[in-house]
């Protein structure tokens, strides 16, 4: 695809960061920094450990993040493109690792293998995978341009690949995860161009095969049971759902006070990852959990804004994918917590406990903002993004002088 050198010398031009971007994730990690000591605090007490256990993990992969936020925001996005590939390669092995290697590197948690532990290390390969799908997807989108609305040159490569990486993530098995890349990958194809019926016909395509998984495992029917009646299975299938949900209700208006939640010692499942907002909404009440949802509304503005507004189509592509990630997943645990979907294990960003999690998402927020350097003054007429974006590719020395 040859090179536009005008629309080139635009996107080199840099202006200052959307520092919008970084108000709510700095209020959602404070935040969360918060709710994880509030939630955590007694149960190490009582187990005999310090009560500031999980606090100071917390706080030392919170700098790790704020690190690569910081350094990730420095470095032109334009690079992102040479690496994608071998970025996209490490997450596949990755993924594969979880799923073929033996126990002693992937052990069984609760039913499910989502993580790699090698002695003291221990990383969850599903939530790099995010970060390297969401670059390689705006790399191979943005090569196709307009052809991305042909069917066998757009949707279906697309649709094999997204296939691969989802099928992987299920075998953990994970279903929120690949609910999640599902997200990401179709708002992605849409921002590439696509035609609607394309979309509905991939929409279509995602749900017959999440139904089939759905229908494949005995526990997930009964998941989809309890979603339609927790109270028939209270001690059991249904608790956790249950135990959410009388979270939510006893915080009322205003929350019960930070620290005060009952149902955190001891009766809310998971309450420091996928249940925190169920604490939240008890502790700080409806307001509070409104806050929470206009910090991710806030978010998803300011990042499908910079899409928007990028200047050439990879950023472009970059800015969508990652702003669907967090918001697609924040949504995606807001429902699971207020019984809105059935009930599957996902942790709210930049607030659930959670070390893989937390740096992998500050280092994509760190490529968001770096991308709002290079967007034009005011938002376009159409929100069709892609085809009112030339394919910018800078040269190793104009990229070098570009950086930040």
């Amino acid at each position: 695809m040859a090179v536009d050198t005008t629309a080139g010398s635009r996107a080199r031009s840099r202006g200052p960061a959307d520092k919008w971007i970084l108000a709510p994730i700095v209020a959602m990690a404070a935040l969360g920094t918060l709710m994880i000591y509030s939630v955590t605090f007694g149960e190490t007490f009582r187990a005999g450990g310090s009560s500031y256990y999980y606090l100071l993990r917390h706080l030392q992969w919170l700098l790790l993040g704020s690190v690569a936020l910081f350094v990730c925001a420095r470095i032109d996005y334009h690079h992102w493109r040479r690496f994608s590939v071998p970025l996209m390669l490490i997450a596949l092995l990755a993924l594969a690792v979880v799923v073929f290697a033996p126990e002693s590197v992937s052990p069984v948690i609760k039913g499910a293998r989502r993580w790699i532990v090698i002695g003291p290390f221990s990383a969850q390969p599903s939530e790099f995978a995010k970060l390297a799908f969401v670059i390689y997807a705006a790399h191979w989108l943005s090569q196709r341009g307009e052809k991305v609305s042909n069917l066998w040159y757009g949707l279906v490569p697309f649709g094999i690949m997204l296939g691969i990486v989802v099928g992987l993530v299920e075998l953990e098995p994970d279903l929120g995860t690949s609910l999640v890349f599902a997200m990401i990958g179709g708002c992605m194809f849409f921002v590439a161009g696509a035609h609607l019926l394309q979309m509905f016909g991939g929409i279509a395509t995602a749900l017959g095969a999440f139904t089939l998984l759905i229908f494949s495992a005995s526990y997930r029917i009964n998941r989809l049971s309890i979603f339609l009646d927790p109270w028939r299975d209270p001690t059991n299938l249904g608790y956790q759902p249950i135990q959410a949900l009388l979270a939510l209700g006893s915080g009322g208006l205003f929350g019960m006070g930070i620290g005060a939640s009952r149902q955190k010692f001891g009766w809310l499942p998971e309450a420091h990852t996928d249940s925190i907002m169920a604490v939240i909404g008890e502790e700080l009440g409806f307001v509070g959990s409104v806050v929470v949802v206009a910090m991710v509304v806030m978010l998803a503005a300011r990042g499908f804004g910079t899409a928007l507004r990028a200047r050439d189509s990879f950023g472009a592509l970059l800015a969508a994918g990652v702003t669907a990630w967090i918001v697609g997943q924040a949504s995606l645990n807001i429902a699971v917590i207020t019984l809105t979907v059935p009930f599957t294990g996902i942790p709210m960003p930049f607030i659930s406990y959670g070390g893989s999690s937390l740096v992998v998402l500050m280092a994509a927020v760190g490529i968001l903002i770096n991308v709002s350097k290079y967007t034009h003054p005011a938002e376009p007429a159409s929100g069709w993004i892609m085809r009112r974006r030339p394919d910018v590719r800078p040269t190793r020395r104009s990229m070098r002088h570009g950086r930040v």
